[in-house]
């Protein structure tokens, strides 16, 4: 967990959390520029913590969030990305003083019968078939080499539309090389695959009952947040901005993503009893 830039009194914290597989530094073109404004923090590897394995409901991954916050005297902004934003939501939910608010990047946030039917799936033995978990199962994790990956991958349904920059910064962040010069996943397919297994199921009430700001970003052709998700997401009262791209847009399109997280912070920083800080 290393800040993108020292810290600066005169800068607030942002506290940057990942989505499933993707470690922190995969979102380098869209954080870097962030830091401008903010002492920025990208987590690594959720997950991946021998104290904090994952399980139900995600709850060992939410303390384990809570862990690497840096200690702070005022509370910091957190942002997250699908896994990352529901986490950094549920994180406030039970440290709403560590916390000024908090912006989620196409979330999993299940609510009403999107968590009675993750319920269901759990319960009954399909959760890898409306989860992306059957999908993750026996995934390739090593290529000959860094170069190899980056052809593959550009060709992928997942990364076909990620910068050049975007995809190079994946390959950086989430591969290390091994002797051969091959390169392999740092993110453990098997955890993966049972952070996909444990998405929460408990969230319905969060929005409500959360005591920080909540601001949320989707993608304009996301499979996940789709439009009649968005409008149960404002039925409670949730701010809902859109972004072009799929659920991946922090990568496919970061300027957007950039402008749209600092928006959310202009109006969380100027709602009233909030600090003040210019963006």
């Amino acid at each position: 967990m290393t800040p993108i830039t020292t810290t600066t009194a005169s800068r607030p914290r942002l506290v940057f959390a990942h989505a499933n597989g993707f470690p922190g530094l995969s979102y380098k073109s869209l954080l870097a520029p962030l830091a401008n404004t903010f002492e920025v923090t990208p987590l690594d590897r959720l997950g991946h913590h021998p104290d904090y394995p994952v399980n139900h409901n995600w709850a060992n991954l939410v303390d384990e969030l809570l862990s690497y916050l840096p200690e702070s005297d005022t509370p910091l902004l957190g942002v997250g990305h699908s896994l990352g934003g529901t986490l950094m939501a549920m994180a406030a939910d039970k440290k709403p003083d560590r916390f000024c608010g908090v912006i989620m990047l196409d979330p999993p946030l299940m609510l009403g019968p999107d968590a009675w039917a993750m319920k269901a799936a759990k319960r009954f033995g399909f959760i890898d078939r409306i989860t992306p978990a059957g999908k993750t199962q026996g995934r390739r994790s090593v290529w000959p080499s860094r170069e190899v990956m980056a052809k593959y991958l550009s060709r992928r349904g997942l990364f076909r539309r990620f910068t050049p920059d975007a995809l190079n910064d994946y390959i950086e962040a989430g591969t290390r090389l091994l002797e051969d010069g091959s390169a392999e996943l740092t993110f453990d397919p098997r955890i993966e695959v049972e952070i996909f297994r444990h998405l929460p199921d408990h969230l319905s009430r969060l929005p409500s009952r959360v005591g920080v700001p909540l601001e949320l970003v989707a993608g304009q052709d996301s499979h996940l947040l789709t439009a009649s998700r968005i409008k149960r997401l404002r039925r409670k009262g949730l701010k809902v901005e859109e972004v072009p791209g799929t659920h991946m847009f922090p990568m496919e399109h970061p300027d957007e993503t950039r402008a749209a997280i600092l928006a959310a912070w202009q109006r969380l920083s100027s709602a009233p009893g909030r600090p003040s800080h210019t963006a």
